[in-house]
């Protein structure tokens, strides 16, 4: 990994799951969590966002991962590539875009997808995957979707693994008896089900399911594979695993941030070890704590945590010779920069 080239790749999508109250804190209030994709990668790739003149941050005004995210990809070099899988507003950059792409429903209330849509998503996604692989040595993979951590669960445990507390939670207080009562309800339609596809439409998200498709793809090409992300990447190993592909378990690691893994890290590690006992789970061990920003001080209280693949594309800058010194100085520098276009 350290001497491959590297493609970053960030899957967008919405789920209408982001726009029940108190779920989610990616968004001023719960419908502009529906922009956060697009506004995202805007970001990342312009400096800036196109779709409206706003900075993705929190109700109290806590920025966006992506802060991180394009501070590390600025010192590793990596390209970006966006992929679209459902994302309620179209991005205004040069996007994949997955012909079979759906904004998720609200689970709690609706089926998810479609029926057969995620067996399209996971097949046109593997396809990408492939085309990643040939293009670079190492794929890594992150996501933006706000209520991702509520759909990743709802997967989980419509697998039949994990527990209510086995996702992370962009607040410092997670939201868990509002995350299991909307859960809990999406199962109910799924009773009796056992294929992942159709699990997934039933109680998912047009996310989780490509970036399995992208991962299997990107792995059958040769190519090593980060999920770069928290607890929703479990979902996304998951449902690889479901999938019925063979993969090499040891070109794959999860790559999230310190606060994920001080939340979640012995739950994390006793999951992707019973998915898949070869693959690694590493964090950047990056803390905020000295920073003269207090919005960046949030994340270490819990706010947050992760996103847009923040603590992938920081272990990608560590690898490629960068010291965590020289990511929290081009992390200030961009943070900086962000809060005087405000």
């Amino acid at each position: 990994m350290r001497k491959g080239k590297a493609v970053v790749v960030c899957v967008i999508a919405s789920t209408l799951t982001s726009t029940i109250p108190n779920i989610s804190l990616a968004g001023e209030m719960a419908a502009a969590t529906l922009f956060t994709p697009a506004l995202d990668v805007e970001y990342v790739q312009y400096g800036k966002p196109q779709s409206i003149d706003s900075i993705p941050t929190t109700p109290s005004g806590i920025p966006t991962p992506a802060v991180i995210t394009r501070a590390a990809l600025q010192l590793s070099n990596a390209p970006f590539i966006v992929v679209n899988s459902g994302s309620y507003v179209e991005p205004k950059l040069p996007a994949l875009t997955l012909p079979s792409r759906r904004v998720g429903g609200r689970i709690d209330k609706e089926e998810a997808l479609p029926r057969g849509t995620s067996k399209r998503l996971f097949s046109e996604a593997k396809t990408a995957g492939k085309t990643f692989s040939s293009l670079s040595d190492v794929v890594l993979i992150g996501e933006s979707m706000p209520g991702g951590t509520t759909t990743a669960l709802s997967i989980l445990k419509g697998l039949g693994m994990g527990d209510y507390s086995s996702v992370s939670s962009s607040s410092n207080v997670n939201p868990i008896d509002i995350k299991k009562s909307v859960v809990e309800a999406a199962l109910k339609r799924a009773e009796g089900m056992d294929d992942p596809f159709e699990i997934n439409d039933v109680l998912g998200d047009p996310l989780h399911i490509s970036i399995a498709g992208i991962a299997i793809g990107a792995l059958s090409g040769g190519s090593h594979v980060i999920l770069a992300g928290g607890t929703q990447m479990l979902a996304a190993l998951a449902l690889m695993r479901a999938s019925g592909e063979e993969f090499d378990e040891e070109k794959v690691s999860i790559a999230t941030t310190k606060w994920v893994f001080d939340d979640k890290g012995e739950k994390m590690g006793k999951l992707v070890g019973s998915l898949a006992p070869g693959a690694s789970l590493v964090y950047a061990d990056l803390s905020f704590s000295d920073s003269p920003f207090e919005g960046l001080k949030a994340y270490d209280e819990g706010f947050v945590k992760e996103g847009v693949g923040a603590g992938g594309t920081s272990v990608l800058a560590l690898l490629k010779g960068r010291s965590v010194e020289d990511l929290k100085r081009s992390i200030y520098i961009e943070y900086e920069r962000l809060m005087k276009m405000r």
